[in-house]
């Protein structure tokens, strides 16, 4: 029987006996300690100090971070010899060094000494996860043990006397545990590097990294690194445990940032102090390298901090209604709370026990679990996900489809009208054309559709066109001549644009002119829209081109069916065939459409003036600028074509900037002369819908300086119609600036006097059609003389244009017209002739 007890002699501790039935002996309360702060010290000097310590609670000795030597002692009385295999157990796997020492009798020197290298290098010493240091078998008597233990991290010392076979018994049991702890880690790494081999989600690459982080962590907490991986040597772990660390705390950062990124990202403050950590972790890396003592407390620090993002990361994304953030936020609290337990027992803030030693094994185990459940629930989530976003791909697909569908149906078809467009009937041409002796494609145009869509509005004009459609349809279908076009919809007639109709004539041998069969199709036609009665016959014009004589090609067919409206148009002809005339006319019009602008810089064209004169006094007052083309090769080209050329091919600016200098140097030559005369130019709708045309005129106007009220800029009715807003925009900004605007052609609309009030007009201009019949039709007289009354009371000058005769003018006059202008006074002119024209007028 061996017993241990204090010995009084010492003056430290009491002396105990050791009973040989005993398997364990717990030391704890039985020990003096001293601290070697100057670090030093051996046996000899540090038994000779008088400042030692004695403990008399049972509790773990822990004086936290330190890292100044320790020494420890307590005496044993041994009467006999010890029968079995005893060893000083230390389970604090961190302390770096331990040095035992025995004295027999407390008297130098010591008769056995033992280090935890030597154990750990001693193949035939037992093996464990804790620091277990021999004791000799051949012990006997009054015994003292001193150790010494050091530590870079903190300094615990639980001290215990355990049998070999009770120590070998507690080594299976730890291995078991560590053995799962590490099969778990293990297994969660396989299975996170297959999930991640195969969707390539950088999740689940991060948290492998994490997992292999955390093994190097806990080997270096648990022992087994210095055990069974690297050399015993404290300098390796000192390295390896704030390293891996930092590496811990980078590999959480990044596997957050990928893991709550979806679904719908993190906010960007979030996201930036995720990315500040992540260059920490990385700076503490590289700093361990160089101090790992100071990297170690460093690392706890910025790990705590990690902990704390994650959590509150974890609960904003839970609280946006993210459902796999609530496994992330129990996963971090979890080892949250472990690390904290095993922290406060680090710092000896709380008792050292089996629980908060193993504290962190059990928080980190519960943390990578949690997070497996977060990440396949995940997998679940993003699987759902992908079977929605199948779904919706597919109904986006069946949607593009019928898009298509519809696509394809428009692309043959009127929006308008809903009948075959241009295309659907070229192609029902195209097949008929080979089996057919004869046939006619007839293009018709009704212009009053487009002007009521101008004035009135597109909606009235496209709702009338609609109604046109289906009557023409219907009357073209029980002729029996017309080509149906579209079986389903029973559609005999195609609308290539709002206004226009066209369909297919199969031509017999009747005796009457086709002409006359077409006008009798389509000339009668009466629409009523929204109790609004148009006239019962429409004005229309038609072409016609026929097969084989004209062509033998549907698109052929069609651009000559078109030429030939465009000349019904110009001649008003009501029906017109095509001919080779007709192509010749194109011909001419390409021709001249290339040849105007190198008119304008050959001098080809220039302008002639028409007086207005003042129907009071008989003086002139004004004259209208107009533009004449004397070409060389066409002639005298008609000023109405130069203008209609110019409006289709986009050229009216610059035949309009000619205009503008040409008449601008005519008033400086006039000023010279000290004529005082206005002087008008036409503008075109295009030149208001931009302001570049006003803003030249202006800068035109002032760089030469003339005053702006000699210039009056004439706008047609019509043409204001097409963009009124946008037109009245320019005209503003020119009469803002000083000039004068004149209405032409006007009472030749159908609106004016629903936007008289808006327009910035100085002038009125009766058309000459009204001036001409109002001596025989008392209808434009009376409009004639509404016109003038309207005028002065809106303080309007008015001209009345086409004064042919004296009676003429002696009527406007006496119904108070202001000007007159015609071929009464005076043809347009060129200017030295208009000049001289004056001075004579004058001297009479």
């Amino acid at each position: 029987m061996i017993v241990l007890v204090l010995l009084p002699s010492l003056g430290i501790a009491e002396q105990m006996t050791m009973h040989g039935e005993a398997d364990r002996y717990s030391l704890n309360r039985h020990i003096a300690y001293y601290v070697d702060t100057s670090g030093d010290m051996n046996l000899v000097r540090i038994l000779q100090q008088d400042g030692w310590r004695t403990k008399e609670q049972d509790d773990v000795l822990n004086l936290g971070f330190t890292q100044d030597p320790l020494w420890i002692r307590t005496s044993l009385s041994l009467p006999e010899t010890i029968s079995r295999q005893w060893y000083l157990v230390i389970q604090y796997p961190l302390l770096e060094q331990a040095d035992l020492y025995l004295l027999q009798d407390g008297t130098l020197p010591a008769t056995y000494h033992i280090s935890r290298r030597q154990v750990l290098e001693d193949q035939n010493h037992s093996h464990g996860y804790q620091i277990a240091l021999p004791l000799p078998t051949t012990l006997s008597g009054n015994m003292e043990l001193v150790l010494r233990v050091q530590s870079t991290t903190s300094l615990q010392v639980p001290l215990a006397l355990w049998r070999e076979d009770h120590l070998h018994s507690y080594f299976t049991q730890e291995s078991l545990l560590w053995g799962g702890y590490f099969g778990i880690l293990f297994a969660l790494v396989v299975y996170n590097l297959f999930l991640f081999a195969s969707i390539r989600d950088p999740a689940y690459g991060y948290y492998v990294l994490y997992l292999y982080s955390l093994v190097a962590v806990m080997l270096c907490v648990s022992g087994l690194g210095v055990t069974l991986l690297w050399s015993p040597e404290p300098l390796v772990t000192r390295y390896v445990l704030p390293i891996s660390t930092g590496f811990l705390t980078l590999f959480a950062i990044l596997f957050a940032r990928a893991f709550l990124r979806w679904p719908g990202g993190v906010s960007r403050r979030l996201e930036r102090s995720m990315r500040i950590t992540a260059g920490l972790a990385v700076l503490l890396i590289l700093y361990t390298a160089v101090n790992p003592i100071h990297g170690a407390r460093l690392a706890g620090l910025l790990g705590a901090l990690v902990l704390a993002m994650l959590i509150i990361a974890g609960s904003v994304r839970l609280r946006a209604g993210v459902v796999i953030a609530r496994y992330f936020v129990a996963a971090w609290a979890s080892f949250t709370l472990g690390a904290a337990l095993y922290l406060l027992n680090v710092f000896d803030l709380i008792p050292v026990n089996a629980f908060t030693n193993h504290a962190i094994q059990v928080g980190s185990v519960a943390e990578v679990l949690l997070l497996s459940f977060a990440l396949a629930h995940r997998i679940k989530e993003e699987r759902a996900h992908k079977l929605v976003a199948l779904e919706r791909q597919h109904r986006a697909e069946g949607q593009v489809q019928k898009m298509v569908v519809d696509a394809l149906e428009n692309a043959v078809h009127d929006s308008v009208t809903k009948m075959p467009n241009a295309a659907m009937l070229n192609h029902r041409l195209q097949e008929l054309l080979p089996g057919t002796r004869k046939i006619a494609t007839v293009i018709v145009n009704y212009p009053q559709v487009r002007q009521i869509a101008l004035s009135m509005g597109h909606s009235l004009a496209e709702t009338m066109f609609r109604e046109l459609a289906n009557k023409l349809n219907g009357a073209l279908a029980n002729s029996g001549m017309v080509v149906c076009l579209e079986d389903k919809s029973a559609a005999h007639i195609a609308t290539p644009e709002l206004g226009s109709v066209a369909f297919l004539m199969r031509i017999d041998s009747s005796h009457i002119p086709l002409e006359t069969q077409v006008e009798g199709l389509v000339g009668q036609c009466e629409v009523s829209v929204n109790t609004v009665k148009l006239p019962t016959r429409l004005n229309m014009h038609c072409g016609i081109a026929l097969h084989p004589d004209h062509g033998s090609h549907a698109t052929t067919l069609y651009k000559y069916a078109w030429a030939a409206l465009d000349s019904s148009v110009r001649t008003q002809v009501p029906v017109q065939l095509y001919s080779q005339e007709i192509s010749a006319f194109a011909e001419r019009r390409l021709a001249l459409m290339s040849a105007l602008l190198p008119a304008i810089e050959a001098g080809e064209m220039t302008i002639y003036l028409q007086p207005q004169i003042d129907c009071a006094t008989g003086s002139v007052v004004g004259a209208e600028v107009l533009l004449r083309w004397f070409s060389p090769e066409f002639g005298q080209v008609p000023t109405w074509e130069v203008i209609d050329i110019a409006e289709n091919a986009s050229l009216m600016d610059q035949v309009t900037r000619f205009v503008v200098i040409q008449t601008l140097e005519t008033i400086q030559r006039f000023q010279l002369q000290n004529l005082d005369i206005r002087f008008s130019i036409n503008l075109s709708v295009q030149n208001l819908i931009t302001s570049d045309c006003i803003r030249f005129i202006l800068d035109e106007t002032r760089n030469r300086s003339i005053p702006l009220d000699r210039l009056v800029v004439e706008v047609t009715e019509t043409a204001m119609m097409q963009k009124m807003d946008t037109v009245i925009v320019s005209l503003n900004q020119f009469t803002g600036a000083g000039g004068r605007v004149a209405l032409d052609d006007f009472g030749t609309g159908y609106s004016s006097l629903a936007y008289l009030s808006r327009l910035p007009i100085s002038e009125l201009k009766i058309d000459k059609s009204f001036i001409r019949n109002m001596r025989l039709n008392k209808n434009d007289l009376w409009i004639v003389e509404n016109t003038i009354k309207l005028a002065k009371t809106l303080n309007l000058v008015t001209v009345a244009e086409g004064i042919e005769d004296r009676e003429a003018l002696d009527l406007v006059r006496q119904l108070g017209c202001s000007h007159a202008q015609g071929y009464y006074f005076s043809r347009p002119m060129p200017v030295d002739e208009f000049c001289a024209w004056v001075r004579e007028r004058e001297a009479s």
